[in-house]
């Protein structure tokens, strides 16, 4: 059987391009959204802080932390600001976290309906449960924190409930200055 020059290269072009996806293909973790220099998380653990900040800002008929892509802002932010130590913390705390949903509904915090995961996370603030370490004490501080702050930051509200304006007054030009002198002391 002869082997045209064009079959081979064909050939050869597609055991390059399998031997280039075969990795891809083979990885069981799924990567984050967003490249952090010093925390170190997978997907699942990114989908994790995702779920907790939908939870503390749930979509209603106005879009929730999820829709806002708050998560990421609350990565960005412990990633870029924090110390080392509070990084570790948060990190500590969040497996920790999703360990308590475990041993509590038998399911992580992400399988959990929305009704465990709020009452998870009010027994948690509340002081509800003896079993909680202080390192997820801080890791769902720091979440609630940065949630909202991220929230309160994001397009969706400045543009929509609380309107920035840039400049908070209107010039009106055709209306007549007049001095302080003529309205008397303002004492």
């Amino acid at each position: 059987m002869k082997i045209t020059r064009r079959a081979a290269l064909r050939q050869c072009l597609i055991i390059t391009v399998g031997a280039a996806l075969i990795p891809s293909c083979m990885q069981d973790k799924s990567k984050p959204a967003i490249a952090l220099k010093h925390l170190k998380l997978d997907g699942d653990e990114e989908k994790l802080v995702t779920e907790v900040c939908e939870t503390i800002i749930p979509a209603t008929d106005t879009p929730g932390a999820k829709d806002t892509f708050t998560h990421l802002f609350v990565l960005r932010m412990v990633d870029d600001m924090y110390p080392k130590e509070e990084q570790d913390q948060f990190v500590k705390g969040m497996k920790e976290f999703d360990k308590l949903s475990e041993k509590k509904y038998d399911k992580s915090f992400v399988e959990a309906s929305p009704a465990q995961r709020e009452e998870l996370l009010a027994n948690i603030i509340n002081n509800d449960t003896n079993d909680v370490s202080a390192d997820v004490a801080a890791f769902l501080k720091t979440m609630k924190k940065l949630t909202v702050q991220g929230y309160m930051s994001s397009k969706y509200y400045l543009s929509n409930v609380r309107v920035y304006k840039l400049v908070p007054g209107k010039f009106y030009g055709c209306i007549p200055v007049t001095s302080l002198s003529e309205k008397g002391p303002s004492i």
